[in-house]
């Protein structure tokens, strides 16, 4: 016979165990903040997913820092953060109008990005949305514009003056003893000053960007006119112009700055350079007023490309892109082709876009012109991709990214979008 304890001890555990299975059988009596997960991930699977997630995301930081890498300066990152990622967005929009009385048709052009331009009074920088990066004073009576990447040149044709600046800062101001005739700057800083000569017709002064002169060179028998300096900042491409049995003749220089040597020499005759370009891939363009000339640096070669009688009317030249022409059979400049010709000096695109070209530009496989009052852009094939109207004073066109277009006006800048 059990005792009345043992009774009580077995009803007492039977109310347990009917409270036990009530537990997993019903929540009616649990908040619903206490429910328990039923299927919960394993913690070992968690992990796991978090370290793929992570190796992912760096993956692709890295990847991206790697293709970008010469662009990841103190001062662009800086920029980034400040206007890209906290949205600062000083400015009212364009288009606007700009800082002097006058912009000439070249001292227009892009810094990092973004509009740059230098009136007869200020060096202007612009944001994307026509704030004010850097606004500075300048008393050149004849200022040149010049621009590569993130560095920017305005120097005093035929006096000596020259400022250096980026999209933020100006970061020298400097005076030297000759009159300049031309400048460049490379992306890394470096930079040169094209200038008369005491003795000499010319002479060439390489600084470097702490400002400090690293390389100088004197030319004896040509009037020097031009010159572009490699991405690296050690060699120079260079013309001259002079006269020979009562005509006109040209020269290219090649120099190395690690040599006081001449490292190549071309003439031209009949012909007047207009312009140079230093390649990205070590060769070199020089736009001329009846030819197109590509030196092959390397091999010491040079590619004579003729225009056959037409007339040359605009052109652009791209360091990592080649160079890109418009011809007309008319003297007026009527129903012009575009022609580009790539790194190697091999033509790439021949369109015949029938219009009259004010100004031109590429970027990668498309050409966009400006001719009356509307910007057009073709593909390479010739297909036109797309149109927009502009003022009817627009002089100057600079391609920013995808099909936005910065436009130089006689007054103000304007951002349009090609459709």
């Amino acid at each position: 016979m059990k005792s009345s304890r043992g009774r009580y001890q077995n009803d007492e555990a039977k109310e347990e165990k009917k409270v036990s299975k009530r537990k997993y059988m019903s929540y009616e009596d649990v908040p619903i903040e206490e429910y328990p997960d039923e299927d919960p991930m394993p913690n070992h699977l968690t992990k796991k997913f978090l370290k793929m997630f992570l190796i992912l995301f760096f993956a692709v930081v890295v990847v991206m820092a790697v293709l970008n890498l010469e662009k990841l300066t103190p001062e662009n990152i800086a920029h980034w953060f400040q206007y890209d990622l906290l949205g600062k967005t000083d400015g009212d929009g364009y288009p606007v109008g700009f800082s002097g009385s006058t912009v000439m048709d070249n001292n227009f052009g892009l810094i990092s990005g973004v509009p740059v331009y230098c009136s007869d009074t200020t060096i202007t920088v612009l944001n994307k949305n026509a704030g004010i990066c850097q606004e500075s004073q300048h008393s050149y009576a004849s200022p040149t514009l010049c621009v590569n990447d993130s560095f920017g040149m305005v120097y005093n044709t035929d006096a000596t003056g020259y400022t250096i600046f980026k999209r933020d800062t100006v970061e020298h101001t400097g005076i030297v003893k000759h009159k300049i005739f031309a400048a460049d700057i490379a992306s890394n800083g470096v930079y040169a000053l094209l200038t008369k000569s005491e003795d000499y017709l010319s002479e060439l002064t390489v600084y470097r960007s702490d400002h400090l002169e690293k390389f100088r060179y004197y030319f004896a028998d040509y009037y020097m006119n031009t010159v572009s300096v490699n991405k690296e900042g050690t060699r120079a491409v260079l013309s001259g112009v002079s006269a020979r049995n009562g005509g006109l003749i040209s020269v290219l220089y090649i120099l190395d700055f690690s040599q006081d040597t001449l490292m190549q020499k071309y003439e031209v005759e009949d012909s007047y350079i207009y312009d140079v370009c230093f390649l990205d891939n070590g060769s070199a363009y020089a736009v001329g007023d009846h030819g197109l000339y590509y030196i092959n640096i390397g091999d010491g070669s040079k590619l004579d490309i003729p225009y056959e009688n037409k007339y040359l009317t605009a052109f652009t030249l791209k360091r990592n892109q080649g160079v890109c022409l418009s011809l007309s059979a008319n003297p007026d400049g009527r129903d012009c082709d575009l022609i580009s010709y790539d790194t190697g000096g091999s033509c790439d695109s021949w369109i015949h876009t029938g219009e009259k070209v004010i100004c031109l530009d590429m970027k990668g496989n498309d050409r966009a012109l400006l001719s009356s009052e509307k910007i057009t852009v073709y593909d390479k094939g010739g297909d036109k991709k797309g149109t927009v109207q502009t003022d009817s004073d627009a002089r100057r066109i600079k391609w920013s990214d995808r099909q936005t277009f910065y436009v130089l006006g006689k007054s103000r800048i304007s951002k349009l979008t090609a459709e």
